[in-house]
């Protein structure tokens, strides 16, 4: 993408510590007129757009910021109109514009669901819309065929800008230090110490970022293929297994975030094939059964979080050994589980502080659950899991990435997308 509409080099705000701020009336910004035609718009895909706005609108029963006052017209990639809404210019299409993204993160909007509004916007690349009330199923974002750039490097300085509810150009009431994404084929994420850092690869990606809504039901079947890069829908209500078809995810996603949520199930084995993925976290929600000897290949990840479910057995060697030479892992959270035992790779990454048991059933070890309440759990009838000692062959990727390890290095939790957006 070559430029942005609403100005040359847009910011687009990803997490801001910021108060609120209230738009004024719409009459203030947009005199009712007729219902916009077809033709009163720049290109088709504007006007398809405007629809699926309109009707997205017509089912938000709060808006305390009274953003959606803004929402009327035929100017939706205008300065102050369609407040949360961004436009951009698609390669091979000559001029016409686009929604290209959708950021309404905070404005405590309250909407049954989001089924027929993420989903129908044609050319979405990123939809971001923590902080909110939003009800209704994981909407399904397969059909979602178009995908930015996204490069990468490391140490940018973070942005400070002034903002007025998370718009450029807008007249400022008070000014942030934020955690910005540019769309114009890059994701800057800084934090407060004045250091930022881009994220590792170079690849086609989306983001769906739905963190802190009231998000329920299971996740879609074939979430695998939606082929999103940055998934975040922690704090949620989400029930049910992590589907298979998450295995088809391990050519484009680089994070997952279903934190506290109450997904049930086995690990799936597929889980383990997301080689690129550097961010894995399902902590806090009702998985159980073994980790899968699956996740040796998991050699990209650095941060993974499987603490507060229901998951025993032993802590695997392969797993382990992620933070050896065999992988980038820098952070391994398995608290508050019923595993029983530890590999011996595992003792030096306890000792470090890499590797968290605690809260566990794992004898010799400070620290652990009462007896009785390991044998209670031992006593109960489990989910029938394929063992963890089933043989696996990693994708040829895993390999590869193994091969070309360098030295590990902490990063900072600001510094990925996922958790950038969860404190929203």
């Amino acid at each position: 993408m070559e430029e942005l509409h609403k100005s040359l080099s847009i910011v687009l705000f990803i997490t801001c510590i910021a108060g609120a701020v209230a738009y004024p009336d719409g009459s203030e910004l947009l005199s009712h007129k007729a219902i916009p035609q077809p033709q009163d718009f720049p290109s088709e895909q504007l006007y398809r757009s405007y629809l699926v706005i309109q009707r997205f609108k017509s089912t938000i029963t709060s808006d305390p910021k009274n953003v959606t006052a803004s929402w009327i017209g035929n100017d939706i990639c205008g300065e102050a109109t369609y407040v949360g809404f961004y436009c951009g210019v698609l390669p091979g299409r000559g001029n016409k514009l686009t929604v290209t993204a959708v950021i309404l993160n905070g404005y405590r909007l309250h909407a049954p669901k989001l089924q027929g509004f993420v989903d129908e916007i044609p050319d979405l690349a990123l939809f971001h819309a923590a902080s909110n009330n939003f009800g209704g199923d994981i909407p399904r974002v397969v059909g979602l065929g178009y995908l930015y750039k996204l490069n990468v490097g490391v140490d940018l300085p973070l942005h400070t800008q002034a903002r007025l509810g998370g718009r450029v150009g807008a007249s400022p009431s008070l000014s942030a230090w934020c955690v910005t994404t540019t769309l114009n084929f890059t994701f800057d994420i800084g934090a407060d110490t004045g250091k930022g850092r881009k994220f590792p690869g170079v690849t086609d990606a989306k983001a769906l970022l739905l963190n802190h809504n009231s998000l329920s039901g299971p996740l879609p079947a074939d979430l695998g293929y939606s082929k999103v890069s940055y998934l975040a829908l922690a704090n949620n209500r989400l029930t049910g297994p992590i589907p298979q078809s998450i295995g088809h995810l391990q050519d484009s996603l680089f994070e997952m975030l279903l934190l506290n949520n109450q997904l049930s199930g086995c690990l799936p084995h597929e889980l383990g094939m997301l080689t690129k993925a550097a961010v894995i976290d399902a902590g806090m929600n009702q998985l159980t059964g073994p980790i899968p000897s699956s996740f040796s290949c998991l050699t990209s990840v650095e941060q993974l979080n499987l603490a507060g479910n229901r998951l025993y057995g032993q802590v695997p060697e392969a797993l382990c050994m992620l933070a050896g030479p065999a992988g980038r892992l820098t952070n391994l959270t398995l608290s508050s589980n019923y595993f029983t035992s530890v590999a011996p790779a595992c003792a030096a990454l306890i000792k470090d502080g890499v590797l968290d048991v605690k809260n566990n059933c794992i004898p010799g070890l400070a620290n652990q659950r009462r007896p009785a309440e390991c044998a209670a759990f031992q006593s109960q009838p489990k989910t029938t899991c394929p063992p963890e000692s089933t043989l696996v062959a990693c994708p040829a990727a895993a390999a590869m990435d193994a091969a070309a390890l360098g030295e590990r290095k902490v990063r900072d939790y600001s510094s990925y997308v996922t958790y950038a957006t969860l404190h929203d």
